[in-house]
C-alpha cells in the first residue's frame, strides 16, 4: 500500500515524482522488484541473509523464541548454513 508522506526511495534515492508511488517500506517499484528477486534467489541457493532469516523464523515457530535465540547465539545456524567443505 503506497504511503504519500515518503518522498524518496530508500534504496536508489530517486524522488517519488520520478518513480511513482513508494511502498510502505519506502521502495520504488524497481527496487522492490530487485529486492524480491534477490530474496528468492538466496532462498533457492540456500545462502545469504534472507535464507538465514527464513530458517531462523521456522525454528522460532517450531521451537519457540527462547530456543531459537539460544541456537543462534551458540552458532548452530552458521554451522547449518556453512557446512565444512568436503575433500575431493
Amino acid at each position: 500500500m503506497p504511503k504519500r508522506t515518503y518522498a524518496t526511495c530508500r534504496e536508489c534515492g530517486r524522488h517519488r515524482d520520478e518513480v511513482g508511488e513508494l511502498s510502505r517500506s519506502r521502495l520504488c517499484g524497481e527496487c522492490g522488484t530487485k529486492r524480491l528477486y534477490a530474496n528468492n534467489l538466496q532462498i533457492h541457493h540456500k545462502r545469504g541473509p534472507f535464507y538465514e532469516r527464513r530458517i531462523y523464523g521456522m525454528v522460532q515457530a517450531e521451537l519457540g523464541p527462547r530456543v531459537a535465540i539460544a541456537l543462534k547465539q551458540s552458532g548452530v545456524f552458521a554451522a547449518v548454513l556453512d557446512p565444512p567443505a568436503e575433500a575431493p
